[in-house]
């Protein structure tokens, strides 16, 4: 691995590396990897290609949150109209730069709180990848953050968002996923168990299309290569209770919590 850029960032140094062997790019804030894919954008890590299949059917996709731009590359790349909105001007640069994300992609400069608060257009789909050093998903993600996100949204419409629990014992995902689903959505968290510091996705589908969310939450299921758990958000009383339940409706309760 090589370094071929090194970049001041909005809340840490950004380090653009290349694997000598492969030709991938990873973007490095910090001590946290926000991207990896190849030179021309093709995400290598699994919960990318897991949030790009689930939104495989939308037309107008908001991506908040660009890092090296892998999703709004692939998204814009298979038809979509896609609009990424990022606080820090120089991912965007870089995204165009070191990782083939196209320039006619509309890139918005914004805080993402403060941009779904003023935006008034709606979308087929949301896709959240929001993060760094210091982000603390549980605050950012507040109730009234969450409704934003979902007004933004048409009838019909979808979103997932990318989050870090920092084990089984974090709480946020099922915080976050009980504000997403209010009274329109129905939220699923595909988790790895176990794992420290994992992405953790957070999927909400229109309560009026069950047919259709069904077949999306199997579709969603089935793009990962690693083992990930699905499940409905879990309320305060039941968090020293892991429920995992399949994509057929099965519910399996471990006699004994996974540490």
């Amino acid at each position: 691995m090589k370094i071929i850029g090194r970049y001041k960032g909005a809340l840490d140094e950004i380090a653009i590396w290349e694997c000598e062997r492969t030709g991938d790019r990873l973007y490095r804030e910090g001590e946290i990897f926000q991207s990896q894919s190849s030179a021309t954008g093709e995400s290598r890590l699994p919960y990318v290609k897991m949030m790009e299949g689930f939104l495989n059917d939308a037309k107008s996709v908001l991506v908040l949150g660009c890092g090296g731009g892998n999703l709004a590359t692939m998204l814009t790349r298979s038809g979509k109209d896609v609009i990424v909105v990022d606080c820090n001007p120089i991912s965007f640069d870089l995204a165009r730069e070191f990782f083939g994300m196209p320039k006619g992609i509309p890139c918005v400069i914004d805080d993402f709180q403060r941009y779904l608060t003023a935006e008034r257009r709606h979308f087929d789909g949301i896709a959240v990848d929001v993060g760094g050093p210091g982000f603390c998903y549980e605050e950012q993600f507040s109730p009234a953050t969450c409704r934003s996100i979902v007004n933004r949204l048409n009838s019909d419409g979808r979103v997932i968002l990318n989050m870090l629990a920092g084990s089984d014992c974090d709480a946020a995902p099922d915080k976050i996923g009980r504000d997403l689903s209010a009274d329109r959505l129905s939220v699923w968290i595909f988790d790895q168990p176990s794992l420290s510091n994992r992405n953790v996705l957070i999927a909400g589908l229109s309560k009026t299309r069950r047919t259709a969310n069904k077949q999306q939450i199997s579709s969603l299921r089935r793009t990962d290569g690693e083992r990930w758990t699905l499940r409905r958000p879990r309320h305060p009383s039941h968090a020293d209770r892991p429920i995992t339940i399949n994509i057929h409706g099965a519910t399996n309760r471990p006699r004994h919590r996974e540490n």
